[in-house]
């Protein structure tokens, strides 16, 4: 028991020492669901299908359709902590392909439910208009491969950053929707995308990657200020131990919410400040082992 408290004792401190003005770190968010509804087909549930399907109304082959997708976004993140963000999709290589184009990405203003929900049952889906992210879907079946079901080192994501910023709960809780920016373009267009359900090599899941933002105040710098050695070291535990788990990540997330007041108190509180670098230093051989 003892040595759990003294564990937890130290994994406080370090979440509260850790410093984050470096590279900012990254949060990959795996999608949860993912979905896509097509007025052609107004109550049919289409998740049996190993694709994603948006297009514009004219199609031959499609009434409009939008696609539903649901990421495992942290509860601990928080709309000012978001440096940037990119949802990286696969073209569906069995597919065919399609023409792509303009397309958008907005928040849901409900949830979905990827087994039983259709466009009747979303009456076409709702989403808030109010702050969105635009990008070009490309065209054909052949961009962004993956690697045995991996995405592909040189993969290239769709910046969604203003509709994070500008709407993280909604997005967290309820989803996103991606569609043609114009669905009544003509020429008609459309595309298929990979969704989580293929098992096709070539293919991989929808996810999400979120950059955190690296001008925040680090508390490491603040009582470390006479020595970047001692800085370092909490960086390379940072990077090398606690950004590969899971509940690293967790930790290094909490961190970044309460650095900027961590910041404040030690830059005003002289005696809080020798009282912190004495903790942090007692704790840097142990740091170091671990690193």
């Amino acid at each position: 028991m003892k040595n759990r408290v003294q564990l937890s004792c130290i994994f406080l401190i370090i979440t509260w020492l850790l410093p984050v003005n470096m590279p900012a770190a990254e949060i990959t968010c795996q999608d949860t669901a993912d979905l896509h509804i097509d007025e052609w087909y107004p109550d049919e549930n289409l998740n049996y299908l190993d694709r994603i399907v948006v297009a514009t109304n004219t199609n031959t082959h499609h009434g409009i359709a939008r696609a539903l997708f649901l990421f495992a976004v942290p509860e601990e993140l928080t709309a000012a902590g978001i440096k940037n963000a990119k949802i990286y999709l696969s073209g569906c290589s069995h597919c065919g392909g399609g023409k792509g184009g303009q397309i958008a990405f907005y928040a849901l203003n409900e949830p979905f439910d990827e087994n039983t929900d259709t466009w009747n049952s979303l009456a076409g889906g709702n989403w808030d208009d109010s702050v969105y992210s635009r990008a070009v879907l490309p065209e054909g079946s052949d961009w962004n491969e993956a690697v045995n079901g991996e995405p592909p080192a040189d993969a290239v994501g769709f910046d969604v950053t203003p509709l994070l910023r500008g709407n993280l709960d909604k997005v967290r809780d309820n989803g996103i929707m991606m569609r043609f920016f114009d669905e009544h373009q003509d020429p008609y267009t459309h595309q298929n995308i990979a969704s989580r359900e293929s098992e096709d090599p070539l293919d991989f899941a929808p996810y999400l990657e979120i950059s955190i933002r690296e001008d925040i105040n680090c508390p490491a710098e603040v009582i470390f200020s006479e020595s970047k050695d001692k800085q370092d070291a909490l960086r390379r535990f940072r990077d090398g131990v606690l950004a590969k788990t899971a509940g690293g990540r967790y930790i290094i997330a909490c961190y970044y919410r309460a650095a900027p007041t961590v910041s404040s108190l030690l830059v005003l509180a002289p005696s809080l400040r020798t009282g912190a670098r004495k903790m942090a230093e007692a704790l840097l051989p142990l740091i170091r082992m671990l690193s």
